[in-house]
């Protein structure tokens, strides 16, 4: 026996020939979690509130610091524009992989309420608020869509899908072997 690329050559197997057989065919679907569905959701949220932004601001290397503008409510700068791009494409980015790279997506998370928290305290420095011109809604928003992320790489199961194989194989009966014939004669 003798094989060829994919194919086998002709065998017997009993009172069957083997005319045709090729390998195992295996289907699998890659992993996928719920939490990469937060991801993407949270990631373009930013990335289309950030390009909105820049939109609005404009983007000068000299004065990357002004001007200022309330977009949806949430006040920016160029910088916090750029910055909120950045953070929803590596969000994006992690969450189209199969099955989630959930360690990043619980960085980014927790980056997002140390930032939210940050902002929302009392203390908030003076050149915070005048490089991002962040106001308490921004950090609010960094707060809650962070927790959401954190809790969904954190909690959220992934899911992976048994493989189906299939083997094809078409058989002939061996023509060469003897048919039984069956006889007329009842008698005893």
């Amino acid at each position: 026996m003798s094989t060829t690329d994919h194919y086998t050559e002709d065998r017997v197997a009993g009172s069957e020939q083997v005319i045709d057989e090729r390998p195992t065919i295996t289907a699998t679907t890659p992993p996928w979690s719920p939490a990469q569905i937060v991801g993407i959701a949270v990631g373009i949220f930013f990335a289309v509130l950030g390009i909105a932004a820049l939109v609005r601001t404009g983007f000068d290397t000299s004065h990357i610091y002004t001007p200022t503008v309330d977009v949806w409510t949430f006040g920016h700068s160029p910088l916090l524009a750029v910055i909120e791009i950045g953070y929803g494409v590596l969000l994006i980015a992690a969450s189209v992989v199969p099955g989630g790279l959930r360690w990043l997506m619980g960085l980014l998370g927790a980056a997002a309420v140390v930032v939210g928290v940050v902002i929302v305290s009392g203390d908030t420095p003076a050149r915070l608020q005048n490089w991002l011109a962040v106001t308490h809604r921004n950090g609010w928003l960094f707060v809650a869509t962070g927790v959401v992320v954190l809790l969904a790489a954190i909690v959220s199961p992934v899911f992976v899908s048994r493989s189906r194989r299939r083997e094809v194989r078409r058989v002939e009966p061996d023509r060469s072997a003897p048919t039984p014939v069956a006889s007329t004669d009842d008698r005893a």
